[in-house]
């Protein structure tokens, strides 16, 4: 008999059918026993031993993942190394087992318990957040202290669907996707580590679903129809016979969107609509330009920023040229460093502050490090004289930070020049949007900007003080509040009355069910990752601007989230008929 669930929260799209693959939780099993005195230094050179090797393996995973993934979800595993670089971490293990007489995995673990349970006792939603990544420091630890092999997922060497009470980071990072063909969780939220890997990987993936675990077993069969939102387990011959049908529909969709590579994004009333990429590492240009991408809307260079030490002038300016190249004479928008936040370096440049996000990242690290900044900013321009380069600001907030960066960038510019070195003299210099204070602002800022960019991500996040990553309080993430869409138009409206070219290049962006409504308040240039693209550029040839004007007008006049969210799926389903 089959079983229905109406399934958590889509964290991926997709329909799949396969053996079920249970992972019940963490199992792991070690010794606890008292140490001799002439012991404590083995034990200590085992730890350090383990330690390095944690290094090493977390080394691999976030370079693997900045490869093949991003650079933003490489992030991630910036912030483990920084926690494993902790002395105060490794001092406390040592004493326990010093001082204690804890052999090394015991000491490992009960320090390991102490940091997550003042994790969980504090007030403050960042520091909660890290139990995961301290869960998942702890247990490769522990398993290179007994030299065992912790990558059980890894090993999956058949085609299955996997269910799990959670998957860590490093987990996620690498699952091999040709044998996982979807993902379902019983934790998380749509914005937590594991939804937003399995989105990157591009596999149909719930998470938040319930207690999951203990309703399917091994060797089930499950239908995983993260379109619909349903779970079918063991299901008959006509719910199996529905899946054919639909997962034929999805593949024919995805078909037609592949084909639209070739094509213009032109609406039915002839209006062109620009569409860039967004990048993570140069590598991904070749992946943006087979898309027929215009340019590149956002370069994000934290790529760069991953190794042990901070890389110098030639290694960014080479980076950078790479990619200019290859686009010329298409635009390339290279924003400067955006670290700070959820974003870790793991030199130790910038440290983990109390509230990381409201602190000292993005365009505030880069003015305080004037130096550092320097140096990117050299790299930047120098890179300019190859292509045609747009240089982008994060987070700025004030017009008095956007003065400074830009005073800052005409002293490079004299130094270049001194030195007979060229670059483009008139690069255009702009700003993303992402904080309210700039979109209130925006007025007075097109003054000192040649053009604006709006982040949704982040923008969302700081207007509805909601921390995306936050389980609790995710839900009140919303694409379509009607606080954010009103300061949306007033960005649009604001950029047309100061001529300002303005682009949008948050999720929002890629995400179709909003194309419409952003076309209505009058975006004209979306950035977005490649595999966006098909399905953005499908939504606009299917629109004219009027209909799109009028669904926005329409949107305007309503107060209610839910009545908003229904008539703006409602108008995208249609499109998909």
């Amino acid at each position: 008999m089959s079983i229905t669930i109406q399934a958590g929260i889509i964290a991926s799209p997709g329909i799949r059918m396969g053996e079920a693959y249970v992972v019940a939780g963490d199992n792991t099993k070690f010794p606890k026993y008292t140490i001799k005195d002439e012991d404590a230094p083995y034990e200590l050179l085992r730890l350090r031993s383990a330690v390095e090797k944690t290094r090493q393996d977390i080394s691999e995973i976030r370079e693997q993942t900045a490869q093949s993934i991003s650079s933003e979800m490489s992030d991630i595993f910036s912030a483990h190394l920084m926690f494993l670089n902790d002395p105060l971490f490794l001092k406390q293990i040592s004493e326990e087992i010093t001082l204690k007489k804890r052999n090394a995995e015991w000491a490992a673990d009960k320090i390991s318990r102490a940091f997550v349970e003042s994790l969980n006792a504090a007030d403050d939603d960042y520091f909660r957040e890290r139990i995961a990544d301290i869960y998942d420091i702890s247990r490769r630890v522990i398993a290179n202290l007994q030299k065992r092999h912790t990558d059980f997922i890894s090993g999956i060497e058949r085609e299955v669907i996997l269910f799990a009470h959670d998957i860590t980071p490093s987990e996620a990072a690498i699952m091999n996707r040709q044998y996982i063909q979807a993902l379902v969780t019983s934790q998380g939220g749509k914005t937590s580590h594991t939804a937003i890997m399995a989105k990157a990987l591009q596999i149909p993936a719930f998470v938040g679903v319930k207690n999951i675990t203990f309703m399917v077993k091994n060797g089930d069969t499950v239908i995983v129809d993260a379109i619909d939102g349903k779970l079918i387990i063991n299901p008959d011959e006509n719910e199996i016979s529905e899946f054919g049908v639909k997962y034929k529909e999805f593949n024919e969709r995805q078909a037609e969107l592949t084909k639209l590579t070739s094509l213009s994004a032109r609406t039915l009333d002839k209006k062109d609509i620009f569409i860039y990429g967004n990048i993570d590492i140069p590598q991904a240009a070749e992946s943006i330009q087979s898309r027929g991408a215009y340019g590149i809307g956002l370069f994000r260079s934290e790529f760069l920023f991953l190794g042990d030490s901070l890389p110098d002038e030639e290694k960014q300016f080479k980076e950078y040229k790479k990619v200019v190249e290859a686009f010329n004479p298409r635009p390339v928008t290279i924003r400067t460093l955006d670290a700070g936040g959820d974003k870790i370096l793991p030199n130790g440049k910038n440290r983990i502050e109390l509230n990381p996000f409201l602190g000292c990242r993005a365009i505030r690290f880069s003015i305080k490090n004037k130096e550092f900044f320097k140096i990117q900013l050299r790299a930047i321009l120098r890179a300019s004289a190859f292509g045609n380069v747009k240089l982008m600001f994060p987070m700025i907030s004030t017009p008095d930070e956007l003065q400074q960066a830009r005073t800052i960038t005409e002293d490079v510019k004299d130094s270049l020049r001194k030195e007979g070195i060229p670059f483009d003299e008139n690069i255009q210099v702009g700003i993303m949007i992402e904080v309210p204070s700039a979109a209130i602002n925006a007025d007075i800022l097109a003054r000192d900007a040649d053009f604006f960019s709006v982040g949704t991500n982040d923008l969302i996040q700081y207007l509805l003080a909601v921390d995306r990553i936050n389980e609790d309080v995710a839900h009140l993430y919303n694409h379509l509040d009607l606080s954010l869409l009103k300061i949306l138009k007033l960005i649009v409206v604001t950029a047309a009355e100061r001529d300002i070219p303005l682009s949008i290049c948050g999720e929002m962006a890629g995400e179709p069910m909003y194309t419409m409504l952003l076309l209505g308040f009058g975006f004209r240039r979306f950035s977005m990752s490649p595999d966006c693209m098909p399905g953005i550029k499908r939504i606009i040839r299917s629109v004219t601007i009027a209909e799109c004007e009028n669904l926005a007008k329409e949107i305007m006049g309503l107060y209610n989230s839910e009545e908003i969210e229904n008539i703006v799926r409602e108008r995208f389903k249609n499109k998909l008929k």
